[in-house]
């Protein structure tokens, strides 16, 4: 029988203490990055896209 050791106590600490602080985890599904990660993210530039600076004159 193979069993996995137990994370050091600090580490658990670490984990509970982000968990808390609503902190992507290691190893845990992270909806925001499952949201910018998605196809229709990667196609949909408009969402993403940045003023222009008044000061740039495009050349």
């Amino acid at each position: 029988m193979h069993h996995q050791p137990l994370d050091p106590p600090i580490y658990r600490a670490l984990i509970r203490t982000w968990a808390d602080r609503g902190r992507t985890l290691p190893g845990r599904h992270d909806p925001e990055w499952a949201r910018l990660a998605a196809p229709s993210a990667m196609y949909g530039y408009e969402r993403f896209s940045a003023t222009r600076d008044p000061r740039d004159d495009g050349r």
